[in-house]
């Protein structure tokens, strides 16, 4: 059985509709901190420490890896859903996104994004804690239940979702602390 955890980045220093990459706002670097202390207290000592791309990403991976004195390897198969639409109608793109179902989904990017997810999940061959994003999760956890709708929850910046890998199924242990406030 492997161990599987995902955390949502911490809060970013600006909207998904303002910045491309933005790093952590100095609340989400304090959520960082956080949430590194918590994991310190829950999973295993032999891990590996897994990235997508995103600033964001690794800004909140950093804290683990100083307090474990571990690399990150970053892996694109987590980073952020792609935007089929330029800086100024993503967020718009993004909600109606979020209102769909899977078999809806029409661009042909975004299917590829979420299929390299679920593989890039099954492939794990150690316990990891994957830094991702909101929209990974909701990958994650569609996946899990077996739910064709885009949206499953809301995970709250710097949440811990804890999974395992079972004989190469993937299953829920814990849901990640849920979000009050709007995505940005």
């Amino acid at each position: 059985m492997i161990e599987v955890v995902f955390v949502r980045h911490g809060e970013a220093a600006h909207s998904w509709g303002e910045h491309t990459d933005p790093g952590l706002s100095e609340l989400g670097k304090q959520q960082a901190e956080h949430a590194a202390y918590t994991l310190t207290g829950i999973v295993p000592s032999e891990l590996v420490l897994i990235s997508s791309p995103k600033l964001r990403a690794q800004e909140t991976a950093a804290p683990l890896a100083d307090l474990r004195s571990a690399p990150v390897m970053i892996d694109a198969n987590f980073q952020e859903v792609p935007s089929v639409t330029d800086l100024a109608n993503r967020q718009e793109w993004l909600k109606s996104l979020m209102r769909s179902r899977w078999s809806e989904v029409k661009e042909p990017v975004v299917n590829t994004w979420r299929d390299n997810i679920i593989e890039g999940v099954h492939r794990l061959g150690h316990h990891s804690v994957i830094f991702t994003h909101f929209m990974v999760l909701n990958v994650i956890i569609g996946h899990i239940r077996q739910d064709d709708r885009v949206l499953q929850f809301w995970p709250d910046n710097a949440s811990i979702t804890r999974c395992r890998l079972n004989n190469g199924t993937l299953e829920l242990v814990e849901l990640g602390a849920e979000l009050d406030t709007h995505v940005n």
